[in-house]
Formats: structure tokens, sequence, C-alpha cells
């Protein structure tokens, strides 16, 4: 084997960071109790430490060990030494109160081995205790996961310091690992029912990792990455660490933040950040934070900012020149990784959802019988090309039902092209709301309401009707510093929409609702399901 194709694992990357650059910060995790942070020896060392820990405990090359830990540095290495002792890591956290979705990842994988956190009280180990019963000795016999059978605890309140506790392991039994090895599973967000597992080879992560880099222009090492995305969603993966061990600062969310936006824009003037990956919900709390002090230190001369999670509006470009000197707008999906994206600096380079061109991955938007459309028409998009996951883990049913016969991946995200050939995504097919036999997707309601002065943002979810399915519902975050009424914004928006009273065919929202904040998925996105059950309630008590 050549040692290019040696370097093409996750285990060898790290290997020669840590001999390069051995005393380069590469991560850095704040809370409110401190910084703590890692240099490139100390990933080495560590995760080599847990590989051999995971040894230790009888885990072969290939098993898979769920991941319950949320960003930390324990998260980060417990993910590189599963890599290294030649495991796979499955990202498992929780979206349901209940756990059941934990469990499901857990059997779906068919882990061996948990990582959870018994220190901190709501977290996913105490979802996953009603399911599992009585842990002897870190051993689990549990006929809810037939297939677990230990779990490592890695705390960080009231017990010893699990990453000095390491440094005692020995060192592991050496892992021949191919480049063509599964080196993890992302999790889908489980927006439409439990979460499909995706899993992602070594080469496929150093290709979406060297991807990564060159879409969004980045290129000095020395620069600083901020992200305020999981490290186990496929939207916040340490792409630049381990393509140009480019340091990257995260919130440390096993501590506490009393003020997340405070705490990021120190963290951007501090580290001089010249790229943060951010919600675009984050991006407003920041920009307000911003606006009031006053002083950035230069931040919005210095700084990008990669808006991810929903679809991206003109209107989002305020926050130009209050924290950021350009907003990228970026596409992907689990199943693919980044696909796309489009870098502006000026409102009128951009139009609402635009995604740019994709490098790496072949697009092409079809209609209902697969056809290719012409620019301007609104069809599914279709994806191909080697950074295109080959099925789901597990699930044959899925796999097949998310490939044409001729093996373009199917998005299920409404978008088109324009005459120059860049791609516009809306948003999923399944957001659409059905108003009778009227289908109506809510990206271009949203766009028309967005002009009304008294809407600062808003989303359009259905609510349940007798007669027609479902009626349309505006919820609305009000523009600060302004009595807004859901009358003012009613009788500014409905002259917007035609209706057919006859057919009720319109896509006039029935609704108005006022709203402080939008429900987020832990992956940051905004969430459309939960948003929908607080409009359907809300509105059901009207008269």
């Amino acid at each position: 084997m050549s040692v290019d194709e040696v370097q093409q694992t996750i285990p060898a990357r790290v290997k020669q960071w840590s001999v390069t650059h051995p005393d380069k910060e590469v991560f850095i995790f704040y809370s409110d109790e401190g910084r703590r942070d890692l240099t490139c020896k100390d990933v080495h060392n560590l995760s080599t430490k847990f590989a051999a820990l995971l040894q230790r405990r009888g885990l072969k090359q290939g098993d898979v060990v769920c991941n319950t830990l949320t960003n930390s540095p324990e998260r980060l290495i417990t993910d590189f030494g599963i890599m290294t002792a030649g495991c796979v890591a499955a990202n498992a956290q929780a979206l349901l109160a209940d756990g059941t979705d934990l469990l499901h990842v857990i059997n779906l994988s068919g882990c061996r081995l948990l990582i959870g956190d018994n220190t901190l009280p709501g977290g996913a180990w105490d979802l996953l205790k009603p399911h599992l019963g009585e842990i002897m000795d870190l051993k689990v016999k549990s006929i809810n996961a037939p297939k677990l059978e230990i779990v490592e605890f890695v705390g960080v309140k009231g017990g010893g310091d699990y990453l000095e506790m390491l440094h005692q392991e020995g060192d592991p039994v050496p892992v021949e690992i191919l480049p063509t090895d599964t080196a993890l599973y992302w999790a889908t967000s489980g927006s439409t029912g439990f979460s499909k597992l995706v899993p992602k080879t070594h080469e496929i992560l150093f290709l979406l990792a060297s991807s990564f880099t060159k879409m969004f222009q980045i290129q000095n090492e020395n620069d600083a990455l901020y992200s305020d995305r999981p490290l186990g969603w496929g939207g916040g993966w340490p792409y630049v660490f381990i393509d140009i061990a480019m340091p990257q600062i995260l919130t440390d969310t096993r501590g506490s933040v009393g003020d997340q936006a405070q705490l990021t824009l120190d963290i951007l003037q501090k580290h001089k950040c010249t790229v943060a990956i951010l919600t675009l919900s984050f991006m407003g709390k920041l920009a307000e934070k911003a606006t009031s002090l006053g002083n950035t230190c230069g931040l919005q001369q210095r700084l990008m900012c990669i808006a991810t999670g929903q679809p991206f509006a003109k209107h989002c470009f305020r926050f130009i020149g209050k924290i950021c000197h350009s907003v990228a707008s970026a596409y992907g999906i689990t199943e693919v990784g980044y696909v796309s994206s489009c870098i502006c600096q000026k409102e009128e380079d951009f139009e609402d959802n635009l995604v740019g061109r994709s490098s790496h991955v072949e697009v092409k938007v079809v209609d209902e019988q697969f056809e290719n459309i012409g620019p301007g028409k609104d069809g599914q998009v279709l994806l191909h090309g080697q950074c295109v996951f080959k099925g789901y883990v597990n699930n044959p049913e899925a796999t097949k039902a998310a490939f044409t016969d001729d093996g373009w991946l199917k998005t299920n995200d409404i978008g088109h092209f324009d005459e120059k050939g860049r791609l516009f995504v809306e948003g999923r097919r399944s957001d659409a709301i059905l108003h009778g036999e009227y289908i109506i997707y809510p990206s271009w309601v949203e766009k028309k309401l967005r002009t009304c002065p008294y809407i600062s943002e808003v989303m359009v979810v259905p609510v349940p009707h007798p007669d027609m399915c479902h009626e349309v519902c505006a919820c609305v975050i009000p523009k600060t510093n302004m009595d807004v009424t859901t009358k003012m914004i009613k009788d500014h928006c409905d002259p917007m929409f035609i209706s057919d009273s006859l057919h009720e065919i319109s896509a006039k929202p029935a609704y108005y609702v006022l709203v402080e904040s939008f429900p987020l998925r832990p992956t940051g996105k905004p969430d459309r399901r939960a948003l929908s059950e607080t409009a359907a309630k809300m509105t059901s008590i009207r008269p």
C-alpha cells in the first residue's frame, strides 16, 4: 500500500498532524467554566489511548460504538479513538424525550458499546436508563437492546478528568485500516420519523473535507473557524482539521453557558475567526448583540458566515456589515454532506434560496417522471457522484426508495436552475401543504410575507382543517421595538394573495400567529413539525 493510500484514513491523518504540527492548538472549547484545548499531539495521543481502552473492553475491528456525548473534548477524542481502533463511530444524540430514538440507533447499528455521561441530569443516558435496566460492572443485559454489551461512562461533573485518566492506558494493538473501511455512521435528522444511518468511509470523509475547504475558499491553516454545529452531524464534522489542520473553536456543551451570543462574540473576536458556521436564527441574535455593544473589533471586516439549516432568504443580508463581510448560503444533506454554496458580499448578488454550484457532485432537477426540466421550473433535486452514499445501514427498503432506477439520489428537495446554471433549493417536498387538492410550497409564501414591514422572520406550516386537510398558518417573529399585532400583519399581507373563494384555492394564510422563536432540531434546522403542532394548538382555541 502506498503512502498516499495510508494517509487516506482518519487515524493516519491525525498521526500525520501530530508529527508536522505537534504543539498547534487545533480544537478549543469554551463554556462559562473556562477553556479546554487540544493540540495535534493531544488529539493523536488521547485517541490512541482510547482505542486501547476499547480493545481492552473487548471491541474488535468493525464493531460499532454509539456515541451520545455532545460537543466537548471528550466527544472529539472518543470519536477519533473509535476510528483508531478500526471500529465505526455512530452518532446517537437525542431528539425524542422518551429516548426511543436513541434506542433505535443502538439497535439499527448493532452497536456493542455505548458511550454515555451518567453525571449530566436530563442527558442522553437518563433517557436510556429506563430502556436498559440495571448496569453491573459496565455490562448491559437488556431485551430492549440485545446486541449492546457495554457502557463506557465518560462523566464531566463531580468526577475525575476522563482524558487525564486515558494517559494511563497502554498502547493499542495495531489495526490495518483501509480507506474503503467504514469510519462512521451519520444519522439523518429524523424529520419524517426515526433516523436512518448513513455510512461514511475514510476516503469519502477525506473527499468531503477537501471539498469543504475549496467550497468555502478556506486556505490559511493558521486562521480559525468557529462552529456551533454538533460534531456528530454532517454540518459540524471537523473538516478543516482533517484537510489542513486549521484550528476549530467550539462551545463546550458539556459545560454551562449563560449568554451564548456574548460568549460567541467573545470567541470570534479573541481568536480573530475568519469563518463561522451558524444557523440563521443565531446569526440574527449575534447581529443584535453586536449592534448593542457597538465595538466588534473589526469582526465585520474579517468574518465570513456559513448559514446552514434552512433555505436562505435575501433579507438575511442585514447581517453583513454587522458581524461579517460575506455570507455563504450552503446546501447539504446527510446522505452526501455539503453539496454546494454561494458566497455573497452584496445583497444585489443574491436571490432567495440560491445555493450556487457544486464542483464535486452532479446535480439535476426533474419532474414527477424523473425527466430533466428547464431553467426556472421547480422540480425535485437529484444528486450523483462519489460523495453520494450507497445505501442506509440495515435498511434495504429505504435504500431502494432513495434512488432512481439509474442510480441518482432522490433528495426530496424542491429546487430549480436559473439561466446561469445556478441551483436554487426551496425546501423539502415533505414540507408541502395539502390544501384540498391544492399543493402549497411554504418557501414562496414565506418570501412574500417577508416583505411585510412588521415581520422579522416567518415560517409557514400546516394546521388541521376538517374538510381541506390543512389550512395555511404563518408563524411570525415580529420586528423588535414595534408593537405588532396579528391584525396589522393580516391587513398588510392578505392583499398579497388572490383567492378563489368558490374552490377555496389560495395560498393566503388562514391564520397568523406571533411567536418569540422557532423550535430547532439538534442539527440547528427549524423543526417545522414541532412548530406545526404548536400552531395547531394556538389556532384550535380561536373562535
